[in-house]
């Protein structure tokens, strides 16, 4: 996979998911050139991808958690939902494979906050964050 793709694959991920919450979301990190291991066990890139919003109340984060949730699975991408033990819980959704290695969304009363993480892709890192 070619650098340029990887980086496209984890930020239309993003896009979507903070797309399907609505809302005004903010860059919060990335898209950032990482260090990752190839299949083949040489050197990659991946690229890490945040974007964060104001949170919401009340029932607001189990229906975007839902909205999300219904966005990645139809990308092949298979979830899992969290939630803290606290009396005020800390939910989200975690997700990994499909377009991407992994993907979060933290619902959080405070704040949100929707991450991604390329697959490993051929690239030099160190090349990468020179371009940028």
């Amino acid at each position: 996979m070619k650098p340029s793709d990887a980086k496209k694959s984890v930020v239309d991920l993003v896009k979507e998911s903070t797309d399907a919450v609505g809302g005004e979301w903010t860059l919060y990190r990335g898209p950032s050139a990482e260090v990752c291991e190839q299949p083949g066990g040489g050197e990659g890139a991946r690229f890490v991808y945040i974007l964060e919003r104001a949170g919401a109340d009340g029932a607001a984060p189990a229906a975007d958690i839902r909205k999300v949730e219904d966005l990645w699975k139809s990308k092949g991408i298979t979830t899992e939902r969290f939630e803290s033990g606290s009396a005020d819980p800390l939910t989200g959704i975690n997700g990994v494979d499909g377009p991407v290695t992994s993907v979060g969304f933290n619902a959080y009363p405070q704040g949100y906050t929707i991450s991604g993480v390329s697959k490993c892709s051929d690239g030099d890192v160190a090349e990468l964050r020179q371009a940028e």
